[in-house]
């Protein structure tokens, strides 16, 4: 399998047991940016996953595009716009009830692993929007906004 192949089964079976397979898939030297913040290294990446899986009920990614970029061709390197939507549930949101955010990952390819990651995703769909009172404050503003 490609890299790009590797990526997509793990996050289609996303889950805390699959987590060994980040060094099949990530370079040591990944870097990986989302709303959340930035991940240097497998390691920290690792970690970053563990956090994130341990309180989830349930986590599922559907995978609608993968777009590879047309690149120099003196370039070694590889990209790739992936579009997808993610459902996931905790206790911590929205009373345990599924959640549904939709993303978009640029990726670029080196050596067969991913060394960069960037997510692009709505924090408000994912976290703020399912607690009552950051729901109330983003509503007010959106409310706001629209006139």
């Amino acid at each position: 399998m490609t890299a790009i192949e590797r990526f997509t089964t793990f996050y289609q079976e996303l889950s805390p047991q699959n987590i060994s397979q980040l060094p099949d898939i990530y370079s040591d030297d990944i870097i990986l940016i989302d709303p959340v913040g930035t991940h240097h290294g497998l390691k920290t990446l690792h970690t970053y996953f563990d956090n994130l899986l341990s309180g989830a009920t349930s986590s599922d990614f559907a995978i609608h595009q993968i777009a590879p970029h047309q690149t120099d061709a003196n370039q070694l390197d590889t990209a790739y716009t992936v579009t997808w939507t993610m459902s996931f549930a905790t206790p911590k949101l929205n009373g345990g009830q599924l959640i549904h955010v939709d993303g978009i990952t640029f990726l670029k390819v080196r050596d067969d692993k991913i060394f960069f990651h960037q997510d692009y995703y709505d924090m408000g769909q994912m976290v703020y929007e399912h607690v009552p009172v950051l729901k109330w404050v983003v509503n007010k503003i959106k409310s706001g906004m629209r006139g």
